[in-house]
């Protein structure tokens, strides 16, 4: 693990170096103070993952796999910075906490999380950690409105039981699917966790992808304590077309 741990350090040592502009092997080994033989050997693996390119001339330069990152953090931003207040206002009308998450392929990030600072109870804080496509709604909203190929490359891994609650069956998950697309959000009761209960709908970008979606969450105890599912939902769907609308435009 420690040298796993000093390669990935070295490799950013030199991409750092490469910020300043390009340069060969000789200069990265100055800049960095690493020996010119793990400088080359880092270049070959960042170049294969397309992290850096080299030039004609041999000198090396940041590539387009570091652009499609930055790409990808400014759109995660841009969305973040959008949806706040509609989050923030969804929270005070719902009194529970209110999450932004994007898909990763068979997991979804929290990428932001508004909580009501006058409840009683706050459930647990989820940004920045991976929790199961499958088990959550925001998860099976995403699914729900992607592709068949998507959807496939998630039903055929071997998803994971979270409670007794889970859904775990391919045949199962697809007539979620279907129910989701028509309500147009999803709940998910105490699948995920066995003292929370959530709703979530999607949010399309322009190219009409779906990678991200709006959720609410609180425990089971007090959500949703008898409320209307389908007006929740729908209010929650209603805010993620806001979001979608103002990303879009």
């Amino acid at each position: 693990m420690a040298g796993g741990v000093q390669s990935i350090e070295r490799a950013f040592a030199i991409l750092r170096a490469l910020s300043l502009g390009p340069a060969g092997v000789t200069d990265l080994s100055e800049r960095t103070g690493l020996p010119k033989s793990t400088v080359s050997r880092l270049l070959s693996s960042l170049e294969v993952e397309q992290a850096v390119t080299q030039n004609g001339d041999g000198a090396y330069a940041l590539g387009g796999g570091i652009a499609d990152l930055a790409t990808a953090l400014r759109g995660a931003q841009n969305a973040i910075d959008i949806a706040r207040p509609h989050m923030v206002e969804l929270m005070e009308l719902t009194g529970e906490a209110v999450g932004l998450n994007r898909f990763d392929g068979t997991s979804v990030l929290t990428l932001l999380q508004v909580d009501d600072p006058a409840s009683s109870v706050v459930v647990r804080d989820w940004t920045g950690e991976p929790t199961p496509a499958h088990a959550v709604p925001a998860g099976l909203a995403i699914l729900a409105h992607s592709s068949r190929a998507v959807q496939n490359n998630l039903l055929e891994c071997e998803l994971e039981t979270l409670t007794d609650k889970t859904m775990v069956e391919p045949s199962e998950l697809r007539e979620r699917f279907a129910k989701i697309r028509e309500d147009g959000y999803a709940w998910v009761f105490q699948e995920f966790a066995s003292d929370i209960n959530s709703v979530a709908a999607p949010i399309v970008d322009a190219s009409g992808r779906t990678t991200l979606a709006l959720h609410v969450h609180g425990p089971s105890f007090r959500f949703p304590n008898g409320l209307d599912l389908d007006e929740l939902g729908l209010r929650v769907a209603a805010t993620a077309q806001r979001i979608e609308a103002q990303l879009n435009a």
